[in-house]
């Protein structure tokens, strides 16, 4: 592919070159339309060229953080950004950098990073994701009310995520932290009713027997005979 953009981009140098010197001839027979297309499919070309090339970097970032390597992919983030920082792969590359920032333990800048992303990220199945770890970053960074309210807004905003339940959990958890006893014992309630069969919940039975008494009934899953 990349012989094949040297050898396109060959052609179109030499077709301007020759409208250069043949500026008269070539305007009476063309006009303006024809160069316009021509240099417009050039940039769309290099355009998909490049974003090809910023995704295909992305994928050896995601390597390296996969095999521990950080310090090689802080060096492939910094390169990445001074060359594809503009293509559409950009909302990807600042949720790994987000990760990489969080797995070498710089909590702070990692839930801001995150936070970013729950807003504005390019795709809507990225921001319940951001969201979700931005509450973890927020909650290893010690800023607890900040970790209960992206805990919060996951709920709220996306009450049918897969990653709702997890955040049922660390609000509780959240809440137990700060001595909000009574917010700890509804919050478990709350996912005991909704996810009964999750994997989590024995351990949210444990919890709420321990700081509140006896768990609120679970509903009967078992079918009706």
């Amino acid at each position: 592919m990349v012989d094949e953009f040297s050898k396109f981009e060959r052609q179109i140098q030499t077709a301007i070159t020759w409208v250069r010197t043949h500026q008269e001839r070539f305007w009476s027979v063309t006009g303006t339309a024809v160069i316009v297309i021509v240099l417009f499919i050039f940039a769309l070309h290099r355009h998909q060229e490049e974003n090809a090339q910023a995704w295909t970097q992305l994928g050896v970032v995601q390597g390296q953080l996969i095999q521990g390597k950080y310090d090689d992919a802080k060096k492939s983030v910094d390169q990445w950004e001074q060359r594809f920082k503009s293509s559409s792969a950009s909302g990807y590359e600042r949720f790994l950098k987000a990760d990489l920032l969080y797995k070498t333990s710089d909590y702070a800048q990692a839930a801001q990073v995150y936070g970013s992303l729950s807003e504005s990220a390019p795709n809507q199945e990225m921001k319940p994701l951001a969201l979700s770890a931005q509450e973890s970053a927020e909650e290893m960074a010690g800023h607890l009310p900040q970790a209960l309210a992206a805990a919060e807004a996951l709920i709220d905003k996306y009450p049918d995520h897969f990653l709702t339940a997890r955040a049922y959990m660390a609000k509780a958890r959240i809440a137990e932290m700060q001595g909000n006893i009574p917010m700890a014992i509804s919050t478990y309630d709350r996912f005991l009713m909704l996810y009964p069969q999750h994997p989590s919940a024995a351990i949210a039975k444990a919890r709420r027997q321990a700081i509140g008494g006896s768990a609120a009934p679970v509903a009967n899953t078992a079918p009706i005979h």
